[in-house]
């Protein structure tokens, strides 16, 4: 579709919010733009020394699957499943199912990929952000023995403040701090010894230094589901030849550093 017609859906679905792509200037308004096109849309930075392209398809995973955003991913999994689900909290935007737990050893657990706190959103080809359970479970008991499931990590569109992205000197960098808070928060999930992540509340410090990317982000936590408490988390990322980012630093420290500190991994 044309840049037109992007900018007046967007208009019609934000308002007076929305500024069309010739009025953006900053970096802040391009990572705005960036997150709300469809996966595979990609522009030049015109506001870049050295405009290049930018695709979003590098930072998201398609497999038939259209307007996936981040964090989004799919993977194919044999039955049985072993997973366990259970219905998001009332309250929540979609609705929908996440992931409990994973049972041990389970097809789930042997992808490296789904972690506890994930978020069902298609079977196949089949909406489920807003199911029940029950239609969820009804799904999957009937679904062919390989199925292509769809998740998400339930984070949406994280706040990073002004001034933290001031710091920063383009977009692809503006991504790359999104990306190590949230393989963080799935190395947190993943964990488990600190409970489930629940929502990273802001960015609150993040940079990028040749090919180690450093953030710093508050996030809140639960361990029943019931009570939450606040973390404050710091992560290092470092960004591999093929283009995918590890973690080798990861810590937090429990109720905004008045606690005590738990470091999960530590960089060798």
């Amino acid at each position: 579709s044309s840049w037109a017609h992007q900018n007046h859906l967007f208009e019609l679905l934000y308002g007076e919010y929305w500024r069309p792509m010739s009025t953006m200037r900053t970096i802040a308004d391009l990572f705005v733009a960036l997150l709300l096109l469809p996966c595979g849309e990609a522009f030049v930075l015109s506001n870049d020394p050295t405009p290049r392209l930018l695709s979003l398809s590098r930072h998201c995973r398609r497999r038939g699957v259209n307007n996936m955003a981040l964090g989004d991913f799919t993977v194919e999994l044999e039955k049985p499943l072993g997973v366990i689900l259970e219905e998001r909290e009332t309250g929540t935007d979609s609705g929908g199912v996440m992931v409990k737990e994973l049972v041990p050893e389970g097809s789930a657990e042997r992808s490296n990929t789904i972690v506890p706190g994930d978020v069902l959103l298609q079977v196949n080809d089949k909406d489920v952000s807003n199911a029940d359970f029950d239609s969820v479970m009804d799904l999957l008991i009937n679904a062919q023995s390989t199925l292509v499931l769809t998740l998400g990590d339930g984070l949406g569109i994280m706040d990073m403040p002004r001034n933290v992205q001031k710091q920063l000197q383009s977009t692809e960098e503006l991504f790359l701090i999104d990306e190590v808070v949230r393989k963080a928060v799935r190395a947190i999930r993943r964990d488990g010894s600190l409970g489930n992540v629940l929502n990273v509340e802001v960015i609150v410090g993040g940079g990028v230094k040749h090919e180690r990317i450093m953030v710093r982000f508050f996030a809140i936590f639960t361990t029943d589901t019931v009570s939450t408490y606040s973390c404050n988390v710091s992560a290092t990322g470092v960004r591999k030849g093929d283009g995918e980012i590890e973690i080798v630093a990861l810590s937090c420290a429990k109720d905004e550093g008045l606690g005590r500190t738990f470091d999960l991994i530590m960089e060798a």
